[in-house]
């Protein structure tokens, strides 16, 4: 049985985790955001076309939903992305009703583009590591992603 000391301990421990993790996401979003200006993109702009990259072409109504903004909303951000060169919209055979939204190659080597400058950046971030501790963070956070992806299914 666990001593008050070891509780006191682990809750402190789990706590710091928790602000590190809060602390890494608010500079990862910091850093996808200098990316983005850089690039001249917009957030909403980027993970519409990671929606479109993963799931393939997309109805605007899945699009919007996908981002959570309406319909008006999304139709903007894809007019933009459009006049970029990034997506275009096409109608699909057996659907003559919606229109699709799909990445163009520009769109696909800019979102390539984007992600390499990213992962540079972790790169830069972690490459002090000694290869014991890249392994054991690996470990980590494949089961920390595989728990979170667990209570996502659950609620």
């Amino acid at each position: 049985m666990k001593n008050l000391s070891q509780t006191i301990t682990e809750v402190s421990e789990r706590t710091v985790l928790i602000g590190n993790f809060k602390g890494m996401t608010d500079d990862v979003m910091i850093w996808r955001h200098k990316l983005l200006r850089d690039e001249g993109m917009t957030r909403p702009g980027l993970f519409l076309m990671h929606f479109v990259s993963k799931k393939g072409p997309l109805k605007l109504t899945d699009c919007s939903v996908s981002l959570g903004v309406s319909k008006p909303t999304v139709t903007k951000i894809v007019d933009n992305l459009e006049k970029d060169g990034f997506v275009e919209r096409k109608k699909e055979v057996g659907d003559r009703r919606s229109y699709y939204v799909h990445l163009t190659d520009q769109g696909k080597e800019r979102l390539d583009s984007i992600n390499k400058q990213l992962e540079d950046v972790f790169y830069s971030a972690t490459k002090e590591l000694k290869i014991e501790e890249v392994k054991s963070l690996n470990s980590s956070i494949a089961q920390i992603r595989d728990r979170l992806r667990s209570i996502q299914f659950r609620n």
